[in-house]
């Protein structure tokens, strides 16, 4: 009997390996429920944070049969209608934000088993994910992030199905979770036609691609023909040129490239500051709503022209901040005077240097085998290609969010594969750890 038979055996449905490999992820995902609606019940009350009011504020304009132009993308809001359509309210909204961390949790355990990543190591990633304060906040809270990372879960591991021998039904689950995920984040959009691109390439099948990309791209149209009857343009949303100029103009910060995305509005104090940059943004807003987008985007693509010295420079900050950890949890904490905020904040660093480093190390540490892998190239094609609109536009770690449980799939596959040659991976650890010196010292300044 071959090695191979041998372990498929083993592992068969009945084993005593299956059986507990299932009981350890009901626990951990039945532990991670309870800890959410304890946190739920925690917040009760509070107003929503943040984006979540926007995104409640469009799905009630949908309800009403407004005319508007949409700024924000509609994916969410889409999910948010038929909860408030039946008069729920922001608790009924943050408890609906459970179904995407359920879907998170599937689709993370069923790439992992697409990958044959070792089911230890898959329950206890899933441990890390549950007590994560970044991963609690935003399962309980209406926002992008999760529905984000859950759709994109469930697409990569549906494209790894239909590279293999899947039937219909994956390749209608691969574009069907693309299309939403490009309706949540439009950013997302390319991956409609790599993900099945690359599926194509593996098994040289036309037909189930090209149902993906269509079913994706009928969700896509019908939502745009939407727009074009709310607001006369053939567009998604409108807030993408806007996004470009808030990271690339004269007066955006060498490092904090958000800051005009979250800061400096009109009419703030913190707008005062920046006199020039506020004349221009009154004058911008000043035009018809459906020609600001381009407007924003004409200004912010003139300047790169002007000055690409500084957008390369800009650039690689953006993509060093992106892989800091993340703070929005701890900074609303911060915001509403919790005492909860040191813990948040340390827990956050703590889970998210545990994974992101073990990721870094394994993969920079991995031989030339692993980077022959057509599954490397999947993961690591959707992490870059994911990441790309932030790394020239305005950075956070909060936009990482999505890509993480990718790329630590991905170090799991690395650790699998052994190491050639174990200093890449110090150094590639040190790095990391040399941004998160630079973020917290700029979060010390700000």
């Amino acid at each position: 009997m071959s090695l191979i038979q041998k372990q498929t055996l083993e592992d068969g449905p009945g084993s005593a390996s299956q059986l507990g490999f299932r009981s350890g992820i009901v626990l951990v995902v039945a532990a991670s429920f309870f800890i959410r609606l304890l946190a739920l019940w925690k917040i009760a009350g509070a107003p929503l944070a943040s984006d979540s009011t926007d995104y409640r504020g469009v799905a009630l304009l949908l309800l009403g049969g407004e005319r508007f132009v949409p700024y924000w993308p509609p994916g969410l809001s889409l999910y948010l209608a038929p909860f408030l359509e039946a008069g729920g309210g922001d608790t009924v909204l943050r408890l609906s934000m459970l179904a995407w961390w359920g879907l998170f949790c599937f689709g993370l355990v069923r790439l992992a088993g697409d990958l044959r990543i070792a089911r230890g190591a898959t329950v206890a990633l899933l441990a890390i994910f549950s007590v994560t304060p970044a991963l609690i906040h935003f399962s309980i809270e209406p926002m992008t992030q999760m529905p984000s990372a859950a759709l994109l879960l469930v697409a990569m591991s549906a494209a790894v199905r239909c590279s293999e021998d899947a039937g219909w039904g994956e390749a209608l689950l691969l574009g069907g979770s693309l299309g939403w995920l490009s309706l949540v984040r439009p950013s997302a959009l390319p991956l409609l036609l790599v993900l099945p691109g690359l599926a194509f390439l593996r098994r040289k099948q036309v037909a189930q691609p090209l149902l993906a990309v269509s079913l994706g791209a009928a969700m896509i149209f019908a939502w745009v023909v939407k727009v074009h009857q709310l607001s006369g343009q053939w567009t998604i949303n409108n807030s993408n040129g806007v996004n470009l100029y808030y990271g690339n103009n004269p007066w955006t910060p060498m490092y904090r490239t958000w800051y005009f995305g979250s800061h400096a509005k009109l009419g703030s104090d913190e707008i005062r500051e920046f006199p020039e940059y506020e004349v221009i943004v009154q004058r911008v807003q000043g035009l018809p709503a459906t020609a600001r987008g381009d407007e924003f985007k004409r200004l912010a693509v003139e300047y790169v022209k002007q000055r690409p010295g500084i957008f390369l420079h800009r650039t690689l900050n953006r993509v060093r901040c992106f892989w800091g950890f993340d703070i929005f949890t701890a900074a609303n904490l911060r915001g509403a005077g919790s005492r909860w905020f040191p813990v948040a904040f340390g827990m956050d660093a703590v889970c998210y240097l545990l994974v992101a480093g073990f990721a870094f190390f394994w993969i920079a540490a991995a031989p030339a085998a692993f980077w022959m892998r057509w599954e490397t190239w999947l993961l690591g094609g959707v992490v870059l290609l994911y990441s790309a609109p932030y790394w020239i536009s305005m950075s956070h770690p909060t936009y990482h969010f999505p890509v993480v449980a990718p790329l630590v799939l991905l170090g799991l596959m690395a650790r699998s594969t052994g190491s050639a040659s174990r200093w890449r991976g110090w150094v590639s650890l040190a790095v990391l750890g040399l941004i998160q010196v630079e973020w917290i010292f700029n979060l010390a300044k700000s």
